[in-house]
């Protein structure tokens, strides 16, 4: 077939038309894509911890509305420290009641005491005199049951008939509804040896222990071995807890619920964040592809970008969980055999960029100690090279000592193997995400006066009744959590349990379940979100008061928006001004609210 002249010209016209609209297409999306500069780098709000109200605010000489008893060795003592500087309680620590009794605030309504502060006559006289006085009191561990037997006035004060045994072992314990938040929880491989004590009548139980054939004991309910409970005094109430919960941060939100179940409401700042903490994944390189094709059928480069991120984005979609993904540019450093695969890089920047996640970098590798110091130097030089516009300002250490790291954090860089005029890649990190683990280091703390450093709540990939048990306290006292999840174990399998099925498996079973309340009263955060809530709940102040059924809260230094948690006993709101909230169970609220006065009107909640 012959073509006309002039349709030949029509042809070509339309044929380098759509050329150049392709070609435009490509310019305009390579233009409209930012997958390799990070959103994040600079915040909405810079907060730094010289503008929050940390201990040097709250720790009072005078005029302290908490009174902490115990020395600075004194695990339960720091944890009741953490948790006024949470709720910005003013507070004072003694060494022991005796100190305490010398000193007077009539603002102080709280005392905290343990075990180690309760072991003469004196001391007990020391508390009954503070119940008269209405003071409420909170026993974060109890003194050896010689002691106990031989003080009535003791056992009077913490609500207890006798001691039925000194040593008990318990197969478990059970949570009761409206304590803590997640409901009631029956814990059956939380095996604990415990004193056994017989309650007056008028205490109130929160936590029991489980006992084995209990109908053939013939025990009944209210006679389960009691592991935290109330006696109310004339003048105030006793909390009293005999198991080790105070021991870590499984004691924060127990100290919160303690204090809604002695008021009759109680509001208190929360963080409001949720995140998820992809360690070592994106993986950018192709080590161990032996073992993973052995395992896998493929190697770990395709592993990871054909199996793993395909099925956490699936999983994370589900619930509507967010990415925050710390970058594994390797993880054996001890050879140079496998580079960073250029391809994973844009791969996985946008990916990344697609779903609205976050990517920071990871400080794990697989070799011996001296190892970390050549991570940092190639991750420095690699990804300055392939990522040249992408500023880390996410940090997840892992397994890297603090020691290493902190040389390269900020302008400390200058000190370090890099030239004032090349920094490391951590020169530029806000945010530090530490394992769990170490009890005597802060949920959510400043690092240094720019680097906020916050600790990871719960492994995702297992969930021990133990586990259960904190995340449920963390929630409540922060409404905050950070779900750890691990790929080495997947890229560097070593056991059945490393198993990526398995793993994934666990990790979609838990977010549908455990974390199912926390999902619909918080929100979903990347690392970076959660930080800038976080500074900003450790910048505000607040305070609240009540006539009749209105309570006024008025928020102090805040920054956009904050959010808080109230407890009502047996009431329910009615209708609330300034905030916008939501019902996460029975009694129990989180208020979002961007001004700084809000009314809440409420009324008597029917028994359902």
């Amino acid at each position: 077939m012959t073509i006309s002249k002039s349709s030949f010209i029509v042809i070509s016209t339309v044929m380098v038309t759509i050329l150049i609209l392709f070609q435009f297409s490509n310019i305009s999306a390579n233009y409209a894509s930012n997958s390799m500069q990070n959103p994040n780098a600079e915040p909405k709000v810079s907060i730094s911890a010289n503008q929050t109200l940390l201990d040097d605010v709250l720790e009072m000489p005078e005029n302290f509305n908490t009174a902490i008893i115990g020395s600075p060795r004194n695990q339960e003592a720091n944890i009741a420290e953490e948790w006024c500087l949470y709720t910005k309680r003013t507070y004072r620590r003694f060494m022991n009641l005796r100190e305490f009794s010398k000193v007077y605030s009539r603002y102080c309504t709280l005392l905290i005491v343990n075990s180690v502060s309760v072991c003469t006559k004196k001391d007990v006289e020391i508390l009954c005199h503070q119940s008269e006085l209405g003071v409420n009191i909170i026993l974060t561990s109890l003194p050896n049951t010689t002691f106990i037997r031989s003080s009535e006035k003791f056992k009077k004060l913490i609500g207890i008939r006798g001691v039925y045994q000194a040593s008990y072992r318990v197969s478990g314990m059970t949570l009761y509804d409206g304590f803590l938040l997640g409901g009631k929880t029956t814990y059956k491989k939380l095996a604990k040896s415990v004193p056994y004590f017989r309650l007056r009548s008028g205490t109130k139980t929160y936590i029991t222990g489980i006992v084995k054939h209990q109908k053939e004991l013939e025990i009944d309910n209210e006679d389960l071995p009691p592991l935290l409970w109330r006696n109310q005094t004339e003048n105030s109430f006793v909390f009293v807890v005999n198991c080790d919960f105070f021991t870590d941060h499984t004691g924060l939100g127990m100290f919160s619920a303690m204090l809604s179940e002695a008021m009759p409401y109680n509001i208190y700042p929360i963080v409001n964040a949720q995140n998820v903490v992809c360690q070592n994944f994106p993986y950018l390189s192709n080590e161990n592809s032996e073992k993973t094709a052995e395992h896998y059928y493929y190697t770990s480069k395709a592993l990871c970008e054909n199996v793993l991120w395909p099925d956490i984005v699936s999983i994370l979609n589900a619930t509507e969980e967010k990415f925050s993904g710390m970058i594994a540019p390797k993880l054996d450093y001890s050879s140079t055999e496998q580079e960073i695969s250029t391809d994973s890089i844009s791969f996985y920047f946008d990916q990344n960029e697609r779903i609205s996640g976050e990517l920071g970098l990871s400080g794990d590798q697989i070799g011996n100690l001296s190892r970390y110091e050549d991570k940092i130097k190639y991750d420095t030089e690699m990804m300055a090279k392939l990522t040249p516009e992408y500023t880390f300002t996410v940090f997840s250490p892992g397994d890297m000592p603090e020691f290493i790291y902190r040389r390269y954090l900020g302008e400390k860089t200058k000190t370090s193997i890099f030239s004032p005029e090349r920094h490391s890649i951590l020169s530029t990190i806000r945010t530090l995400i530490t394992k769990k683990g170490l009890d005597t280091e802060p949920i959510i703390s400043f690092y240094d006066n720019r680097i906020l450093r916050m600790t990871t709540t719960i492994d995702g990939f297992s969930h021990k009744d133990a586990e259960d048990l904190y995340l449920k306290s963390i929630e409540t006292a922060l409404g905050f959590s950070t779900v750890y999840l691990d790929f080495t174990r997947a890229i560097y399998p070593t056991k059945k349990g490393d198993d990526w099925t398995r793993l994934s498996n666990n990790l979609s079973r838990y977010l549908n379940t455990y974390w199912k309340t926390f999902r619909k009263g918080f929100d979903q955060t990347t690392v970076s979100e959660a930080d800038l809530k976080a500074r900003r709940f450790l910048a505000l102040d607040y305070y609240s008061k009540r006539e009749e059924n209105t309570i006024e809260l008025s928020v102090v230094n805040i920054k956009e928006d904050a959010s808080f948690m109230l407890s009502l006993n047996d009431e329910k709101i009615v209708s609330v001004k300034g905030a916008e909230y939501i019902e996460i169970e029975r009694g129990k609220y989180v208020l979002n609210t961007s001004s700084d006065t809000v009314t809440i009107e409420v009324t008597a909640d029917a028994i359902k």
